[in-house]
């Protein structure tokens, strides 16, 4: 298996922080862990059940790594280091969010951002316009991974992840989250709106 890049950027903070051999202590197991058990969704799921079984594959890795840290740190320290793991990391796993073109607007974003999120949330629209793109996200498939994965924690800092990357995406788009499903609430509300420069 090859690492996504993320994991990569992960592993070489892991480095920076604890060394190599404590690295190594962390990341093998955790990484043999994640490939000895594979995740899928009950015959007849839905997109959402089959979506949300993929996550769980790909951050399985993570979840480990964050169980090894802690058994060898305590939950403070871990939390310290997986923060600016999974921040780092973060960055990298939005990768798959293509910049705009020159020329190209909001209506551009949100083809964009439909496409991306569509393996991540299930959303509803409530306004979308060339000026304004509102959605209510129902589900957060990763909040809800993590949460199988034992790691519920996890999902704020993806959270804040996601705040960054949008905040500095595009210098005429505004971005605001109100309310957070990985923070008590029961749905996520996101509004990008696009002011000229």
């Amino acid at each position: 298996m090859i690492l996504a890049p993320e994991y990569r950027v992960g592993f070489s903070i892991l480095r920076e922080k604890l060394g190599l051999w404590t690295t190594l202590r962390i990341a093998v197991p955790a990484f043999l862990g994640a490939q000895m058990k594979q995740y899928k969704a009950m015959q007849g799921s839905d997109h959402a059940e089959v979506t949300k079984a993929a996550l769980k594959n790909h951050f399985q890795l993570l979840a480990n790594m964050y169980r090894r840290v802690e058994n060898l740190f305590g939950q403070t320290r871990t939390d310290e280091i997986m923060q600016v793991v999974l921040l780092a990391g973060g960055d990298v796993f939005f990768r798959g969010f293509t910049k705009l073109d020159p020329g190209e607007g909001l209506l551009d974003f949100v083809r964009v951002y439909k496409r991306f999120e569509s393996n991540n949330i299930v959303f509803d629209v409530i306004e979308e316009s060339d000026k304004r793109f509102e959605i209510e996200i129902k589900r957060c498939l990763v909040f809800e991974a993590f949460n199988e994965l034992g790691v519920p924690s996890l999902t704020q800092w993806m959270c804040d992840v996601a705040f960054s990357y949008f905040s500095r995406y595009h210098p005429c788009m505004m971005y605001e989250k109100d309310r957070m499903i990985a923070r008590g609430a029961d749905r996520c509300y996101e509004v990008f709106t696009w002011h000229s420069i």
